[in-house]
């Protein structure tokens, strides 16, 4: 009988080891599922840069074979390419070769050609590095082909609740339909065959002078887009746009309207010059005040003075970029010039994702 009782209790002990494996087995394997989880959420430790704290992980596209994610602000779109066979392709001997002229590489295309991904990715990110918009934070979609995403237009209500009373209605955000489909942007460059002959910078200068236009074209147009929509909070009074007191103001309605703090500013180049030259009463330029130190501080010519833009342009606003970069030679376009025309297009173009996150300020309102 004694044997019989130690065997049960040897049996019930190796029955609680057993059960206390298992509770700890299941409490690591439930940590490491939410890890995983929540890897790829704002702050979730997926191991991209604390900077970028959305990191442009909303979702990802599948171009050329390769899963590209959408792309914050200081990330590169090249860094998801290679270079191929098509590695010796350049602009410049491209239009050397369209003209007739001699070039190094051994076979180009002429007339006309689609830059391969490589190159275009990298001029793409030029592009980016020079818009203003998209310094300010703006996230890039690469996508292959029309695209529907949803942008967030409303929140939904959250309510208390109260053990057995009837106290919650049903309420959904509210999420409206965008179709990305990115109307091509064009960019006309005169060219001399005697520029073209001569000048062995061409394929380098060529690439600063497309990303510079594109880029000026892509803020003008974003800029335009964000001013039409009419989803987003602006001055109800005149908030004047060249003395800090006037941005604090509109960062006041901001907060008013549980908005953030403004992660970053993009207004016209007379109000950036008036703020950036108040000097206070000991003789020293002014600056920012230190609730809005961290903010980015933005101009571009696609702005009018007297209108400004502020909020979290990550989250606020998205430019789709289809991934090809086209480019055609017209030989003699210009036949009384003796002058050739290089044309470039591609598209891309500004999206407002989520009204509620940016704001605009206005100098005076009628």
């Amino acid at each position: 009988m004694a044997d019989m009782n130690e065997l049960k209790n040897m049996i019930e002990e190796q029955g609680r080891a057993a059960q206390s494996f298992m509770d700890r087995y299941d409490e690591k394997f439930n940590l490491l599922e939410r890890a995983v989880a929540l890897q790829d959420a704002p702050g979730g430790g997926s191991g991209f840069s604390s900077s970028s704290p959305h990191s442009g992980k909303f979702f990802a596209v599948t171009i050329d074979g390769r899963k590209i994610p959408v792309l914050a602000s200081g990330e590169k779109l090249s860094n998801h390419f290679r270079q191929g066979s098509g590695d010796s392709w350049n602009i410049g001997d491209f239009v050397r070769g369209s003209m007739g002229l001699q070039i190094q590489a051994s076979v180009l295309e002429r007339g006309s050609a689609t830059v391969p991904t490589y190159i275009s990715s990298q001029i793409i990110d030029m592009i980016r590095a020079k818009s203003r918009i998209v310094q300010a934070g703006s996230i890039t979609i690469p996508i292959n082909g029309p695209t529907n995403i949803c942008r967030i237009d409303g929140d939904p209500t959250i309510y208390q609740h109260t053990e057995a009373a009837n106290d919650i209605s049903e309420s959904v955000p509210v999420f409206a339909p965008i179709s990305l489909d990115p109307k091509s942007l064009v960019a006309l460059v005169p060219l001399s065959m005697e520029l073209v002959s001569d000048s062995p910078n061409l394929d380098s200068a060529l690439q600063i002078s497309l990303a510079g236009a594109f880029a000026s074209k892509l803020d003008t147009l974003g800029i335009a887009t964000i001013l039409a929509d009419t989803s987003i909070s602006d001055s109800s009074t005149g908030e004047d746009t060249e003395t800090w007191a006037g941005t604090l103001a509109a960062v006041g309605s901001m907060l008013a309207a549980d908005q953030d703090l403004p992660k970053a500013l993009i207004c016209g180049p007379g109000d950036f010059i008036a703020r950036a030259g108040i000097i206070g009463d000991a003789g020293l330029w002014q600056g920012p005040p230190p609730v809005l130190k961290d903010m980015k501080d933005l101009f571009t010519s696609g702005m009018t003075d007297g209108t400004a833009v502020l909020g979290d342009f990550q989250a606020g606003f998205g430019i789709a970029v289809r991934q090809e970069l086209r480019l055609e030679v017209v030989r003699f376009a210009k036949p009384t010039y003796a002058s050739h025309v290089l044309v470039a297009y591609s598209r891309m173009q500004g999206y407002v994702l989520q009204p509620s996150a940016l704001y605009i300020q206005q100098k005076t309102v009628s």
